[in-house]
């Protein structure tokens, strides 16, 4: 099994119908506010949430995504169903999750899994028996089906991974619970409001992980490779005129950096991150998480959801934003880069790229998502290698603000 390739969700929060998502390379997600694009994205964050934990929920409801939500609250408004599906497409297998809400007492079950195989026609498929007890009060007894097997069998999980199964299934699981565990370990996340770096970092063990608002980043920053820091700088200088570098100090008996920005590239002028403009230090943990993925300190084919990186940042540095992802997206490193924004001149800076045979058009994905009295939709959006719309169905009307006060502004100087 291979990189998670896909996933679809249903009643699960603004979906209410099948909304199937790509994950390629470089994939954007679009759409108005509160159309379901921040579902969609953070969902992989409660799936990593889900798979690296001993959770006795399927979904693990402790995930700092959900901010406190009870699993109802994740169910979509549009429906009165109880049940929450999943399907994770691996390649070579998919699997598909049906999430049943048991309200009275009070707890989810994984009523159905499904496992589908390009090797086999028919899906092999595990349906929860509710009325028959299992000897563990750890499992859960399942109808196993095949093309020529029925059997009941006794399974557990740990959140979504099967973790004891009968030992004629070893094949047909443990890779699932391989894949799944794989994309636990290999999945980071930024939020839109990232923790600002401290004045200096002293000299302890790297960090392993990053959390949401970027803490971790500088500990690996610290132990990074020399190239990585160049690299970062010359993000920096293309893009904001400064430049970034990494310095060893001494405090007391210990040992650590301080990471500075220089004005116009000027060694003689060094001013810590923390006491830059805001987007500075914010676009910090962005373009460190994406650098340390092209240099593979992020280990193989990592997968980074990134929410709103251009936040803080001037709109002229944001096709910058667009440069790095296509570089870092078609590294050797083959990590795939999710990213959640309303940004035209990002956009258009992937499309550049395309246009420039940077990246491929077959590498890059755009989710617009909509909302509909029914809940979200979502279009997926290719571009052919001159970076046109494949299917022609960007909204037209998306980016048109900016010209209809420009020319209300022009109509009202007109008139006075």
């Amino acid at each position: 099994m291979s990189q998670l390739l896909h996933f679809s969700l249903e009643n699960y929060k603004a979906f209410n119908a099948r909304a199937n998502i790509q994950i390629r390379p470089l994939t954007l997600f679009f759409g108005y506010n509160s159309a379901g694009k921040s579902a969609a994205l953070r969902f992989l964050k409660l799936l990593s949430d889900s798979v690296s934990s001993d959770s006795s929920s399927p979904l693990n409801l402790r995930s700092e995504v959900l901010n406190r939500a009870d699993f109802a609250s994740l169910l979509s408004k549009h429906s009165s169903s109880l049940r929450l599906n999943i399907a994770l497409d691996f390649g070579n297998t998919s699997v598909a999750f049906t999430i049943l809400d048991l309200p009275d007492r009070r707890k989810q079950v994984l009523e159905k899994l499904e496992v589908h195989q390009i090797q086999s026609e028919s899906p092999f498929v595990f349906e929860w028996l509710p009325d028959t007890e299992p000897a563990s009060s750890s499992s859960e007894t399942y109808a196993f089906s095949s093309v020529d097997t029925e059997a009941e069998v006794e399974l557990s999980f740990d959140g979504l991974v099967p973790r004891s199964y009968p030992d004629d299934l070893i094949k047909l699981l443990k890779p699932i619970a391989t894949s799944l565990e794989a994309f636990g370990k290999s999945f980071v996340s930024l939020s839109a409001d990232c923790a600002l770096p401290e004045r200096y970092e002293l000299e302890v063990a790297p960090a392993k992980t990053v959390s949401r608002r970027g803490e971790g980043i500088m500990s690996m920053l610290q132990a990074a490779p020399m190239e990585v820091i160049q690299d970062i700088s010359r993000w920096y200088e293309a893009a904001t005129n400064y430049s970034f570098q990494r310095n060893r100090i001494t405090i007391g008996d210990k040992s650590g950096h301080r990471f500075t920005l220089h004005p116009n590239a000027d060694d003689s002028i060094d001013i810590d991150i923390i006491d830059t403009g805001e987007g500075m230090g914010q676009v910090l943990p962005v373009v460190g998480l994406l650098t340390l993925a092209k240099h593979g300190t992020l280990g193989n084919r990592p997968i980074i959801s990134l929410e709103h990186p251009e936040l803080h940042i001037h709109p002229d540095a944001h096709v910058h934003l667009a440069n790095i992802s296509c570089e870092v997206a078609t590294s050797k490193e083959k990590p795939r880069i999710l990213i959640e924004t309303h940004s035209e001149n990002l956009l258009l800076g992937v499309q550049l790229a395309i246009a420039e045979q940077r990246i491929k058009p077959s590498d890059v994905a755009v989710h617009w998502v909509r909302g509909t009295e029914n809940g979200a939709i979502i279009e997926l959006v290719e571009f052919d290698d001159q970076a046109r719309p494949v299917k022609d169905n960007w909204p037209i009307d998306v980016f048109r603000t900016n010209s209809k006060l420009a020319r209300g502004l022009f109509e009202k100087r007109k008139a006075m």
